[in-house]
């Protein structure tokens, strides 16, 4: 099977009122040969119909249905269906970022394993978030970037680049939340996969309903900022 530069894969549920717009901003953008894998929990879902009516027969389209539900094993039942040299993690009510999928690419290019759009680097921000979402989040970021090792100033953003060669050498431990993109980086950097940000703006959602709950995720991303710090200092450098 020939394999295509890059896999974009985007979890949805219920996104019917948001994901054309998607599927057209990146359809318009991205330069390099990829694929748009949509990844989806449940049949039913009004999602699959929308896409199928507005891109009839397109190639660059796949329906990958979830092996359980969730977003994080959405993602793995994504990188599951897989065969590009890297993968994109994009949200489908993601509307402004589509511009960036190229330089996230060239990065990849470069050599980078990890490439992170951050929101707290020059020329990122946050826009439009929950207040106590907004202060847990620098928070957490900041500790991480400042008291450990970890090379990135934004920990929680799903939103990355990942080599295929990388996502095939790690075991993937998490099933619940959204905390599968800060896993992958932080056993890339103890393993020393390189790793670079790139700015970006983040805008809260004002369609669809968003899957993220604060205080019910928080234990899941516990466990992955308490292994960044107990491995911040014992690096591998082999892969």
């Amino acid at each position: 099977m020939k394999k295509n530069e890059l896999d974009i894969l985007i979890p949805v549920f219920n996104e019917s009122e948001i994901i054309i717009r998607t599927i057209k901003n990146i359809s318009s953008t991205v330069k390099s040969d990829y694929r748009i894998l949509i990844c989806y929990d449940y049949e039913e879902d009004l999602t699959l119909k929308i896409i199928k009516e507005n891109f009839p027969n397109n190639t660059k389209i796949i329906l990958v249905k979830n092996f359980s539900s969730g977003f994080n094993t959405a993602i793995i039942s994504g990188f599951q269906n897989s065969y590009a040299r890297a993968v994109i993690i994009f949200m489908a009510d993601d509307h402004i970022n589509h511009n960036l999928i190229n330089l996230c690419y060239e990065k990849f290019v470069e050599g980078y394993d990890v490439v992170c759009p951050s929101r707290f680097i020059k020329n990122g921000k946050m826009i439009g978030n929950p207040f106590l979402k907004g202060v847990l989040t620098r928070l957490v970021s900041f500790f991480l970037f400042n008291f450990t090792s970890f090379p990135i100033k934004d920990s929680t953003n799903s939103f990355r680049l990942f080599s295929k060669k990388l996502i095939d050498n790690i075991q993937i431990e998490s099933k619940k939340g959204f905390t599968l993109s800060l896993e992958l980086t932080a056993k890339a950097h103890r393993l020393g996969y390189k790793i670079t940000e790139v700015p970006t703006i983040w805008k809260e959602r004002n369609k669809g309903k968003s899957r993220f709950k604060l205080f019910s995720f928080i234990p899941p991303y516990l466990k992955w900022f308490f292994y960044i710090i107990a491995t911040s200092f014992f690096r591998k450098n082999e892969k």
